[in-house]
């Protein structure tokens, strides 16, 4: 059983007296849904009335990256709406809405991007995230599944540059939950003389189950807890040292005494400097072997250097990655990456 925490970051500057920089993205554990709040918050595209539904959360699944051809070909081109199949492996058949995590990637021109339901016709009228030329734009959005007809289960993409024709975009997409019909029960209506009767009362509940382990517990041994990281600032001087904290959604036990055991996994980017070949993962899939914590970089700007921190507050909460900005002060820096730990 996997739990996923997408966490709070900080850069911790205070050797150097400089202010604390902070940004935060959040997910839920257990029932709740884990979304990546954007410029816009959470987006509910369709406002349409709709069956009841119940939600049913996911670990989060790639199911769109236009940069490897996941799901669709890309980019995508300004005006031009895409159909992407939804339902499947991940989403079953038959389920009225998605909750995604939508990441726009280095658009060349100002626009936004529009995600509606499969069957949705013509122009959008509204956006579910804004963004400019050279952006990496994140946000949660909701939006419903057409359950019948030649777009059952697919959603609808459009790119747009403010109606100008030709710039492009890569887009990634992230399932984390699905809608499946079926509310909160109501009363029973007595049927009519001669009409079958419909569902009698609900029988009474069954026992509580085991309360998951919180953030002020021990990760259990043998659990793998797992997250991603965007960390998104401004360049403050170049070639300054700063480090990213990532806590865990509970206690290392024993605590993290040592940086050999935060490393990034092999590959081919010569940014980062602590390769480990025991993180056999991968980007959409991270693992890590006990008492590691392992490291998937899928994107970085500005910064170079990129490694697991050399030291710690209290490793028994979470991690560092440090890394050194690469550019001029102002410019954009930006370092993504998914994470894994597993407990001795």
């Amino acid at each position: 059983m996997t739990f996923t925490s997408t966490t709070p970051i900080t850069t911790d500057v205070g050797s150097r007296g400089r202010r604390y920089l902070w940004r935060s993205r959040w997910a839920a554990i257990g029932a709740a849904v884990a979304v990546t709040l954007g410029g816009g918050g959470l987006l509910v595209a369709n406002a349409a009335p709709s069956p009841a539904s119940s939600i049913v959360t996911i670990s989060p699944e790639r199911i769109l990256d236009t940069r490897t051809d996941i799901g669709l070909p890309g980019p995508f081109v300004s005006a031009l709406s895409q159909k992407l199949q939804v339902t499947g492996p991940v989403v079953p058949a038959g389920s009225t809405g998605v909750l995604l995590n939508v990441t726009v990637v280095a658009p060349s021109a100002n626009g936004f991007l529009a995600v509606r339901p499969g069957d949705a016709t013509g122009a959008p009228s509204t956006s579910s995230l804004n963004f400019n030329a050279g952006d990496i734009a994140p946000n949660a959005v909701q939006v419903a599944l057409p359950t019948s007809g030649a777009n059952a289960g697919q959603i609808d993409i459009t790119y747009d540059a403010y109606g100008v024709g030709g710039p492009t975009t890569d887009v990634l997409i992230d399932v984390v939950g699905y809608l499946v019909e079926g509310g909160a029960g109501g009363s029973v209506v007595a049927a009519a003389p001669g009409v079958a009767g419909g569902p009698g009362p609900a029988g009474a509940g069954g026992p509580a189950g085991a309360r998951g382990f919180s953030a002020w517990d021990a990760i259990p041994s043998g659990q793998t807890v797992t997250g991603s990281m965007i960390w998104d600032e401004a360049v403050i001087k170049d070639n300054e040292d700063f480090r990213i904290y990532v806590a865990f959604p509970g206690k290392a036990t024993p605590p993290i005494t040592s940086y050999s055991d935060v490393n990034f996994a092999p590959d081919l980017n010569v940014d980062t400097i602590d390769d480990d070949a025991a993180c056999t993962g991968n980007v959409a899939a991270p693992t890590a072997p006990p008492g590691k914590v392992c490291l998937y970089q899928y994107y970085i700007l500005r910064a170079d250097h990129v490694n697991g921190g050399e030291s710690y507050l209290n490793g028994r909460d979470g991690f560092y990655v440090g890394a050194t900005a690469n550019g001029a002060a102002g410019e954009d820096m930006h370092l993504s990456f998914s994470w894994a730990y597993t407990a001795p």
